[in-house]
């Protein structure tokens, strides 16, 4: 299918000016702490908001595990385990996932405190700063840190709107920044995968077009989960327009004289792909 030239605009005010005030405020902070999307690392990697902050250490958090292709997300964790960076996938829904995180912490943390320790110095206070693009999850990261809701956190893009503080022991800190998109995008693949995760609004393009590459990437591969989840045969070579309509009649999707509302059915297939129903995926392949 022939994609939309529609214009896709994602850099609004409030990012611009975030982005001058992170990197304002990067010689505040330690080491910066990056939330990626398991499901699109590349594409919920923003190398703009790295450039920013390419003098620090970072610690990599591949959010969402439990919703990606594990295969996929362990080569992830390994690629991004580089140069002194540090990367582990987590399920923020996992209340276990901290005990990982705060290993990981500590050990950015001590290489400072061993430093000031040798000078006499005690009670030393690490800051980090929490950066990533919208809706991956940085307030309900540091919500889950400081064990309270010290941030509000929605699953919609651009909640989170200003840059602000949270203590989170006598002894660390960490700043939170909101969801920044990189100003152009050199792929617009990248934009439609954010659209399919819910890390842009769906609405930036003709749903039908969001649901064709759903299909497409579903069918070249993850084919026999979607048979599993829809009881269908389905093929690389099945059409669309036929998967659309079979999902939209199974469902009982109807307007009158028993015909396929395929508005509803491209909206069902969305989101039961963005919330991993049919199967854990990864758009991203590396």
């Amino acid at each position: 299918m022939e994609q939309s030239n529609k214009n896709i605009h994602w850099f609004p005010g409030h990012m611009k000016k975030a982005s001058q005030q992170i990197s304002d405020k990067l010689k505040l902070v330690d080491f910066v702490i990056v939330l990626l999307d398991a499901r699109a690392p590349i594409s919920t990697y923003n190398e703009y908001l790295l450039a920013l902050t390419k003098n620090k250490k970072k610690l990599f958090l591949l959010n969402k595990k439990d919703l990606a292709d594990p295969i996929e997300t362990t080569k992830w964790v390994k690629h991004l385990n580089q140069n002194g960076d540090v990367c582990i996938a987590i399920s923020l829904e996992d209340r276990n996932s901290k005990k990982v995180i705060l290993e990981k912490i500590d050990g950015f943390c001590a290489e400072k405190q061993n430093k000031l320790a040798s000078k006499g110095v005690k009670n030393v206070t690490n800051r980090a700063m929490v950066i990533g693009i919208p809706n991956v999850g940085k307030s309900t990261f540091i919500n889950l840190m400081a064990n309270r809701k010290l941030m509000g956190a929605a699953n919609t893009p651009g909640f989170t709107k200003s840059i602000s503080w949270a203590k989170i022991s006598k002894n660390f800190e960490l700043m939170d920044t909101p969801g920044i998109l990189e100003p152009k995008f050199k792929d617009k693949n990248m934009a439609i995968n954010l659209a399919l995760i819910g890390s842009i609004k769906q609405d930036i393009l003709p749903i039908e077009e969001l649901c064709f590459y759903c299909l497409d990437f579903l069918k070249e591969n993850y084919i026999d989960k979607f048979n599993d989840r829809y009881k269908s045969t389905f093929s690389a070579d099945t059409s669309n327009y036929q998967i659309i309509e079979y999902i939209g009649r199974m469902r009982g999707l109807l307007i009158k004289n028993q015909e396929i509302d395929v508005n509803k059915s491209e909206i069902l297939i969305l989101k039961e792909f963005k919330d991993g129903i049919i199967t854990p995926f990864t758009l991203d392949k590396i």
